[in-house]
C-alpha cells in the first residue's frame, strides 16, 4: 500500500480542475489521487465532491464516508457526508454528522445551515429556524440562510418577518420572494412601486417577470417590468416531422441513444416526481442523434424569433446572440409528474416530446402553462393546457410556469427539454 504524501501541485491542480467545474477531469485526478495515496483524505473528499455534483450521489457517499474513517476530526468531511446523506434522504444521519461537524468546528456556518435544511425536511422547524440563526450570526451576509429563513417565516404565515429576511438577503431571487410577501400582505401598490424601482437591474430576472406577469393580469395594470409582459402568447408549437421525414425512425434512434446517459431517480431539488432526469448537459459535446436534434431545435429558434421579432418586450428585443443550449431529458413512470415550476436562469424554454401517453379523457401527461406561482396564485388566473402528441416540439419564455398533468397509464412519458440561455455575462 501506497501512503507517501501527494505533492502541494496535486492537490492544487485538483482543486482547480473542481472549483472550475471541469469534474470530468477533476475525476481522472481524484481517482488517481485515492489510488496512489489511499490513506490521504484529500482524494477520497474531493471524489466524493465531484460524484456528488455529477448525480452520482450513492457512489459520493462512499467516498466521503472514507473520508471520514481517515480524517475523523476534520469537519469539512463530515460537513460533506452529511450534505451527501440529505441529498439521499437518509436525514437522520445527515443531522447526526452536521452535528459532527458543528462540534469539530462551531463557527462552521454553512454547516449551521445544513443543518437547518435538515431540520427544515424533517419538519423540526423551530430548530431549524433556531440553526440559521446561528448560521447568519456567524456570517450576516449569509444569502442563502437569510432567503431559506426568510422561507420558514413565509411558510409559517409570517409575512413581514418573512419580508424583512428577503430585505436583507437581496438576490434575485429574493427580490422576487419580497414581491410574494408583499402579495400575501395585500400590499399590491408597494410591489408595482418596487418593480419600477428595481426594473434596471431586475429587467432579465425571470423571478419577477413571473409575478409582474401575474400581477398585470389579476390587476389589469401592467408593471413596469419588461421581460415579457404576456408569456402566454408566447407560447410556440411545431414537430419534428416538419424538419425530417422519418420522424418516427429518427425518434426512436434518439431514445436508443439516450439509453446510455445516466439518470437520477426524482433528483434533488428539481421538480420530476415519479421519474428520471438527467443531469449532464445533453448539448455538450452531444452525441450523434442529439447533435442533429440540437440543429433542429436551432432551426426552430430562428423561425421562433423571426415570428416574434416585431415584440418590444425585452424577451425578443434582447434576444441571445449565441444559440447556448443546456439540456436534459426526462423519464415519467406511472402517475408521474412535475410540478408547477419556471426556469429562471433561462432565457427561452422548450420540451420535445419522444414518447408521449393516453390522455384517458382527462388530460392525462398533458403539460399545462399558467401565471399562478408557487407562492402566489389565483384560482381565476389563466391557465393554457396542451396534449402533446408523437414529436410535438413546444417553446416558451422560460419565466412561464408550468406543470405536467399526472398520468395513470403503466407505460413511460419521455421528453428532452432544454434552455436557450441568456448572453453570457462579460468579465
Amino acid at each position: 500500500m501506497i501512503t507517501s504524501e501527494p505533492h502541494q501541485s496535486e492537490l492544487k491542480n485538483l482543486l482547480e480542475h473542481y472549483q472550475n467545474g471541469r469534474y470530468e477531469d477533476a475525476e481522472k485526478l481524484a481517482l488517481i489521487l485515492t489510488d496512489k495515496f489511499r490513506t490521504h483524505p484529500f482524494g477520497w473528499k474531493m471524489l466524493g465532491a465531484v460524484l456528488n455534483q455529477t448525480g452520482r450521489i450513492s457512489e459520493g457517499l462512499i467516498a466521503c464516508q472514507k473520508s471520514v474513517a481517515l480524517a475523523p476530526e476534520n469537519a469539512e468531511a463530515h460537513y460533506n457526508l452529511g450534505n451527501t446523506l440529505h441529498k439521499l434522504g437518509r436525514l437522520e444521519e445527515a443531522e447526526v454528522s452536521c452535528r459532527k461537524a458543528i462540534a469539530l468546528k462551531a463557527d462552521y456556518a454553512e454547516a449551521h445551515y445544513n443543518l437547518g435544511n435538515t431540520l427544515k425536511e424533517l419538519g423540526r422547524l423551530e430548530e431549524a429556524e433556531e440553526s440559521y440563526r446561528q448560521a447568519i450570526a456567524l456570517k450576516p451576509d449569509f444569502a442563502e440562510a437569510l432567503l431559506n429563513r426568510g422561507q420558514l417565516s413565509f411558510d409559517k404565515g409570517e409575512f413581514e418577518i418573512a419580508l424583512r429576511y428577503f430585505d436583507l438577503c437581496n438576490t434575485k431571487r429574493s427580490r422576487a420572494r419580497a414581491l410574494s410577501s408583499l402579495y400575501a400582505l395585500g400590499r399590491i401598490e408597494d410591489i408595482y412601486k418596487r418593480i419600477e424601482t428595481q426594473s434596471e437591474v431586475d429587467d432579465e430576472n425571470l423571478w419577477i417577470a413571473a409575478i409582474a406577469a401575474f400581477l398585470a393580469e389579476r390587476e389589469k395594470k401592467d408593471t413596469a417590468h419588461n421581460f415579457c409582459k404576456n408569456p402566454l402568447e408566447f407560447i410556440h408549437f411545431s414537430n419534428i416531422s416538419s424538419h425530417l421525414e422519418d420522424s418516427n425512425l429518427f425518434i426512436t434512434e434518439v431514445i436508443e441513444e439516450l439509453h446510455n446517459v445516466i439518470t437520477i431517480w426524482e433528483p434533488d431539488n428539481k421538480t420530476t416526481r415519479k421519474g428520471f432526469q438527467s443531469k449532464i448537459n445533453l448539448f455538450e459535446n452531444p452525441l450523434e442523434k442529439m447533435s442533429y436534434l440540437k440543429s433542429i431545435i436551432i432551426d426552430e429558434l430562428d423561425s421562433y424569433y423571426s415570428k416574434f421579432k416585431n415584440e418590444s418586450c425585452s424577451y425578443i428585443q434582447k434576444w441571445p446572440s449565441e444559440k447556448r443550449l443546456v439540456g436534459w431529458h426526462v423519464i415519467l413512470k406511472q402517475h408521474g409528474n412535475q410540478n408547477v415550476h419556471n426556469h429562471p436562469s433561462g432565457w427561452l424554454s422548450g420540451v420535445i416530446y419522444l414518447k408521449v401517453v393516453p390522455t384517458l379523457g382527462k388530460d392525462e401527461g398533458a403539460i399545462e402553462f399558467g401565471l399562478s406561482g408557487k407562492r402566489y396564485s389565483h384560482v381565476d388566473s389563466p391557465k393554457v393546457k396542451y396534449q402533446p402528441k408523437l414529436g410535438d416540439i413546444v417553446f416558451f419564455p422560460s419565466s412561464l410556469h408550468h406543470r405536467t398533468v399526472p398520468f395513470t397509464t403503466d407505460t413511460d412519458r419521455i421528453s428532452v427539454a432544454f434552455d436557450l440561455m441568456p448572453k453570457a455575462a462579460k468579465h
